[in-house]
């Protein structure tokens, strides 16, 4: 009976999160598993935390999304879970999962289909996801590659295709490709092909591999290689590289190697030295706070704004974005014997700046009960709001202002004692997250701490 109990609980307990339905949070694996192989269906499996509540709000508008129902309620057994329960950590344990906001899609034996990293408004996006792991069903699985590979299995070709493999789930893969470059003769090292893969796979900075492919291979093949492929491609390459890169530093808490990391994304910009200069800054700001090295964070955080953010007005930053927008037009790869050029999608930088300013106020508030660094949140936080108020005045966008900058404005108010005006800011806050159709069950709960003298 209690077999069939579980299975029962975990077909009648559904909860409503928008189009997709998941069940309950605390339904374990080992009831996952049976109802989906007695369905013949997947399993999605989105694992989130308390960190952001924003981010999970985000997701829930993506989960919303009315062309998801068809594909999510006939292929897949969904379950949305926090990690900080204990069924979430069971699951993120399974896995190898290390922190929150992670969707995956899994078979019914536990191999990982496809992977999709953060939250996103985009229903589009979680589609996309489905059927691409909807596409892999009954392919040969990870797990199959693993067994071999614990078996003994270490030809060049079996190494490849479990590199790809673990690459379709963005599984790290340096272990793997050292492993592969040690299968080859020496002289295929600094063979075009091979080296094309190797970078594909963005290989540490600090892998043998890497190191291997420096040595043996000339710096015009390399250099070739990046002229040969889209701009997309060869971008690819190098986020890959950097990324990894920076994963690691964080994991082993290297500083050394986050300097690496962050030297070779200045040097990706060659001729515009201030733009490199900038990008490096940014990465090692985000290497001291992902380490959680405070001191570190405050004083590169510090640096980075006074001599980046605050010298700006909102005309240099409309300037910025013309210049930019003007570039990637001339970049355009023309198209078809007319020679049409394709849709031009376009970030301004502008965003990133204002983006910053806010970030880094709300981690200030998190994290520093100086008075001093405060008062300097409060400033970035209010500058914050005004460029995004001008920069998007013309898009009829957010027309009450932007509710994650207002919140963040209205908390360094209180923190700083000022709780009048950190409820009347607040209050705006709540306002407009209204008229952005998501959920402002988290603002309205801080407005009534604040109001309580309770906020924390």
């Amino acid at each position: 009976m209690k077999q069939i109990t579980l299975a029962i609980t975990l077909i009648i307990s559904f909860q409503s999160h928008g189009q997709i339905t998941f069940v309950k949070d605390n339904t374990p694996w080992e009831s996952l598993s049976k109802t989906a192989k007695k369905e013949h269906k997947l399993i999605f499996i989105h694992l989130e935390g308390n960190e952001c509540e924003h981010c999970n709000e985000v997701a829930s508008k993506g989960f919303s999304g009315a062309d998801l129902q068809d594909v999510y309620q006939k292929n897949f057994i969904a379950i949305r879970s926090n990690v900080t329960s204990e069924n979430g950590r069971n699951l993120a344990e399974k896995f190898g999962i290390k922190g929150a906001l992670v969707s995956l899609y899994v078979d019914a034996e536990g191999n990982v289909l496809n992977r999709f990293n953060g939250s996103t408004s985009n229903s589009n996006a979680y589609l996309e996801s489905a059927q691409v792991a909807l596409s892999r069903k009954g392919s040969k699985q990870l797990k199959d590659y693993e067994k071999e590979y614990k078996g003994g299995e270490r030809s060049a070709a079996f190494l490849k295709a479990y590199i790809l493999k673990r690459s379709e789930v963005n599984l790290p893969t340096n272990d793997l490709l050292d492993e592969y470059v040690g299968k080859l003769p020496v002289d295929s090292i600094a063979n075009f092909h091979v080296v094309k893969f190797i970078y594909q796979q963005g290989p540490t900075l600090d892998s043998r591999v890497y190191k291997v492919v420096q040595a043996l291979a000339s710096h015009k093949m390399i250099d070739s290689l990046y002229k040969s492929v889209p701009f997309r491609e060869a971008y690819g390459f190098n986020s890959a590289i950097i990324g990894n890169t920076m994963r690691k530093a964080v994991e082993t808490k290297n500083q050394d190697l986050a300097y690496q990391s962050s030297s070779y994304l200045q040097n990706t910009y060659k001729r515009d030295f201030g733009q490199g200069r900038l990008a490096f800054e940014r990465n090692m700001t985000q290497y001291y706070l992902a380490v959680k090295d405070t001191a570190a964070y405050f004083r590169q955080c510090r640096n980075l704004i006074q001599q980046n953010h605050l010298s700006l007005t909102v005309d240099s930053l409309k300037r910025i974005d013309e210049e930019m927008l003007k570039k990637s037009l001339a970049d355009q790869t023309p198209l078809g014997p007319a020679g049409e050029k394709q849709a031009v999608r376009f970030a301004p930088p502008s965003q990133y700046f204002h983006t910053e300013l806010n970030n880094h106020a709300w981690n200030f508030y998190q994290f520093s009960n100086n008075p001093r660094d405060l008062e300097n949140a409060l400033m970035w936080s209010k500058k914050s709001m005004e460029w995004h108020e001008e920069l998007r005045r013309d898009k009829n966008h957010l027309p009450l202002g932007n509710p994650a900058y207002i919140d963040t404005y209205a908390h360094l108010l209180y923190k700083l004692g000022r709780k009048n005006e950190a409820i009347e800011w607040q209050t705006k806050a709540v306002e407009a997250q209204k008229v952005t159709g998501m959920s402002w069950a988290s603002m309205e709960k801080a407005l009534n701490e604040m109001k309580a003298g309770t906020l924390k």
